[in-house]
């Protein structure tokens, strides 16, 4: 018999632990925990009452919730859910010590466009920093292959404009080039 102890994979978070990673798939709000799948109105009620927490402590979503005329508490919640957390990028959403990571870019279709860009849905946190948008759009380009003269050009912006993001971008993540750039995304999905 082989001995599958040596195969190393990384496996989604709620998959095999503790973790809890939420997802849309088929109009629906969907969350992975202790090797179950849950389905938006099954969720655990301790991942209720800490999403719950964590709206409460966040006024300014709050706030852009009530701003797009949603003021149902479980519509609320879900939208706060899909918005703060809506991509399945492998990494636990609520971790196994019951923590609220807000690290997650998830493309609703409406970035870019959204009025409540950044006030909903969260920016990413790299170490001390946070990435903006420009940056996170400069990223998803870089990810995808174009040069900076094409970035330039299609977010209207100077190549030497680039060539500073491109700087700042890579001490907030700590990345030496476009190559760690390009992994960083790659690895949270976050490409055009």
């Amino acid at each position: 018999m082989i001995n599958l102890s040596k195969i190393k994979q990384h496996l989604p978070p709620g998959l095999e632990d503790d973790g809890v990673e939420f997802y849309v798939g088929g109009n629906d709000i969907k969350c992975l925990h202790n090797g179950s799948r849950y389905e938006w109105g099954s969720f655990p009620a301790w991942i209720i009452e800490k999403i719950e927490l964590d709206m409460v402590a966040n006024p300014e979503a709050m706030k852009a919730l009530v701003a797009w005329d949603i003021t149902d508490s479980e519509e609320m919640m879900r939208q706060y859910i899909v918005c703060r957390f809506g991509g399945f990028d492998g990494f636990s959403d609520i971790t196994p010590g019951g923590e609220i990571a807000h690290t997650e870019y998830f493309d609703c279709g409406r970035r870019g466009s959204c009025s409540f860009e950044g006030k909903l849905c969260p920016s990413i946190k790299v170490g001390d920093e946070h990435l903006t948008k420009q940056e996170i759009n400069i990223i998803r380009k870089i990810a995808s292959g174009k040069h900076n003269k094409q970035i330039a050009d299609e977010l209207f912006i100077a190549e030497e404009t680039v060539c500073s993001h491109n700087k700042n971008i890579q001490r907030k993540l700590a990345v030496p080039s476009k190559l760690g750039v390009i992994a960083w995304a790659v690895k949270r999905n976050i490409i055009e």
